[in-house]
């Protein structure tokens, strides 16, 4: 901003009497417009006026607080990296997805939305304010639309009360932070035309119903610790990337309508993923990464995925079917170009012989994790 002819302070620039205020925010002065125009590239990253609004932590910028704008990990992008718990206390490891740094939690009583953080990088992001307008790859800042509810005596109330307090909510997280409490099993079922982003996580949940009119932008989705017996319904055609850790339920039949219904699926990811199903069938132009950690109860895989780049069956211990990769597909006009090729993980997994043919003999496939034909088949 260029000078006004108002000035009580040093230059900033050379530290002779200023002449003249910078009027974008009258907080520096310079002597002439040589000084300021040369301590222009770094005094523009704070140059706005006070009372402006940090596009960043959201908050009102004063005097007092114009150097501190503090922005914590975000929970939605926080990644559980796993922890210790006993008598000596309780110690979460996580990676923040926004800043990509790893920190530490800890306390003596097992809260993890209460423990402060002890390790790492205490917050996402510290440092000065912004007015500007921020690129979207930034996560590191507070946003309106987002909503995280801690489990408890309250938890179906809020979820109720979602539409009236925050009927655009982009991104949803239900968790439980205190320890797995069967006594609270909420629903959800709820109209949120804008949510993006849920996660469910160590909810007992009796019924999840995510559908394309209720909830029909869902692009993330990462369930963790849902019941078995929970009623689960998910169809959702946005659904990019998907994650489900700990399920193991009787019927899973939602999981087949699911993949049925993703057809813009790029990332499914699992862990003890233990769906009692003779095959699952993946079929997406956009699918790049599926990963089956330990589904021991699959048996059979069709896969359509011009694009996949990894498939990972590590601890699959029941893999005595067939392994089919299909390079047409009747819902799909495959994209122009040679599929890709792709790693298939085979590490500690119990493949018939159909499957290790497949491996053997399909040109996209690289397979790692193979020792002997003893141990597979």
């Amino acid at each position: 901003m260029p000078p006004s002819n108002t000035a009580t302070k040093p230059c900033s620039a050379c530290g002779k009497e200023a002449t003249k205020a910078c009027t974008g925010c009258r907080r520096v002065a310079y002597c002439n417009i040589s000084c300021q125009k040369s301590n222009w590239k770094e005094h523009k990253k704070v140059c706005f006026p006070l009372g402006a609004t940090c596009t960043r932590c959201c908050e009102v910028i004063t005097e007092s607080n114009i150097d501190q704008c503090i922005v914590p990990h975000p929970v939605h992008l926080s990644v559980d990296q796993g922890g210790t718990m006993g008598y000596g206390g309780n110690t979460w490891m996580f990676s923040c997805e926004a800043c990509g740094e790893h920190y530490k939690k800890s306390s003596s009583e097992y809260n993890v939305a209460a423990a402060p953080i002890t390790g790492g990088p205490k917050f996402c992001y510290s440092g000065p304010h912004t007015i500007k307008p921020l690129p979207e790859s930034d996560q590191r800042r507070i946003s309106s639309d987002i909503l995280v509810i801690n489990s408890g005596p309250n938890c179906q109330s809020e979820i109720d009360n979602i539409p009236n307090i925050m009927p655009d909510v982009r991104v949803l997280t239900i968790r439980n932070t205190t320890g797995y409490d069967e006594s609270i099993q909420p629903t959800l079922n709820l109209s949120l035309p804008k949510l993006k982003t849920l996660k469910l996580i160590d909810v007992c949940f009796s019924k999840v119903n995510l559908n394309e009119e209720m909830t029909p932008s869902i692009e993330v989705l990462f369930m963790q610790n849902i019941p078995d017996e929970c009623d689960v319904t998910v169809k959702l055609p946005k659904l990019k990337d998907f994650s489900m850790h700990y399920y193991s339920p009787d019927d899973g039949g939602w999981v087949h309508d699911m993949l049925a219904t993703a057809t813009k699926l790029e990332r499914f990811e699992s862990y003890k993923f233990r769906v009692y199903t003779s095959e699952l069938r993946f079929a997406s132009n956009d699918l790049r990464y599926i990963r089956l950690h330990r589904a021991e109860c699959l048996e059979s895989l069709s896969i359509y995925a011009p694009k996949l780049e990894y498939l990972n069956l590590q601890a699959c211990y029941g893999m005595q079917g067939h392994l089919s990769i299909l390079e047409t597909h009747p819902n799909f006009t495959r994209p122009p170009g040679n599929p890709s090729s792709f790693v298939v993980d085979v590490t500690n997994a119990c493949i018939s012989t159909s499957i290790l043919h497949t491996l053997q003999n399909n040109p996209r496939i690289t397979y790692e994790g193979y020792e002997s034909d003893d141990d597979y088949y």
